[in-house]
């Protein structure tokens, strides 16, 4: 008798959850999860696209990946970030609690994206940062730490190249591994207990991504030439307003003369 027999094939996919801020490649790295299995519709009630997908683990743990909307911060200042800061929370209806949350951030602009990381490492809940685009950032000379980021932290780091199928192998692993060590049986139903970070708190968060870079980022990353070229001129305390002025008078005289 193999009716109540739980083997991989049978159990209830685990629920994992994508969250990064905008532009951090967080769709493309949910692409190449999960290929052409994926499922589009928008959330009850409002207009923000909702994106799930369906994968197998190397070891054969299926899982349901949900592309969260992009976000900066747990303290939500659009209907998108709400959305992000419900799922997360459990508090968004007809969204079960994620089994766990993948943090994804661009290497390149670390420091932009650390705070929404120390927001979710302090639900207390199973995370897991993805640094993605780490091609790139070597290509500008940018060298982490991963020991030393992870050590800090107290998660599992993973470097990600999300354009390719075999720079996310690492992070299929390390999904393999949280899964073993959490049974999809016991989950929670919410994430309890979270308030708003009062201003005090985004000091604390600031300064903390201060010192993680300073422990962890061996070298910054340098923008390309042809950028700090730009930059020299349209920052410019002299040329720069006067190049803006220029453009402000084409756009109007394009708009109301030609």
């Amino acid at each position: 008798m193999t009716a109540g027999v739980l083997t991989v094939e049978n159990i209830r996919p685990a629920r994992i959850a994508l969250v990064g801020p905008p532009n951090s490649g967080k769709t493309t790295l949910f692409n190449t999860l999960t290929g052409s299995r994926q499922k589009t519709a928008n959330y009850p009630g409002v207009t923000v696209e909702r994106k799930s997908g369906l994968l197998k683990t190397p070891v054969g743990h299926p899982v349901e990946v949900l592309d969260l909307p992009g976000s900066y911060s747990l303290r939500a200042r659009s209907p998108d970030e709400a959305i992000t800061r419900d799922v997360v929370l459990g508090r968004q209806a007809q969204e079960t609690l994620p089994d766990a949350v993948v943090c994804v951030t661009d290497a390149t602009n670390l420091g932009q994206h650390l705070r929404l990381l120390l927001e979710l490492r302090a639900l207390g809940r199973p995370l897991i940062l993805a640094l993605n685009m780490m091609d790139l950032a070597q290509k500008r000379g940018c060298q982490i730490s991963i020991e030393a980021l992870s050590r800090q932290l107290g998660i599992p780091v993973v470097t990600t190249v999300a354009m390719r199928k075999s720079g996310v192998q690492d992070l299929l692993g390390q999904l393999d591994a949280l899964l073993a060590q959490q049974p999809t049986g016991e989950r929670a139903a919410t994430a309890d207990g979270w308030v708003e970070p009062s201003p005090d708190a985004i000091r604390a968060y600031h300064a903390e991504v201060e010192r993680l870079l300073r422990d962890a980022v061996v070298r910054e990353a340098t923008p390309e030439r042809f950028t700090r070229q730009l930059d020299r001129v349209l920052l410019h305390p002299a040329a720069g307003p006067l190049i803006l002025l220029a453009l402000l008078f084409l756009m109007f005289q394009a708009v109301f003369s030609w």
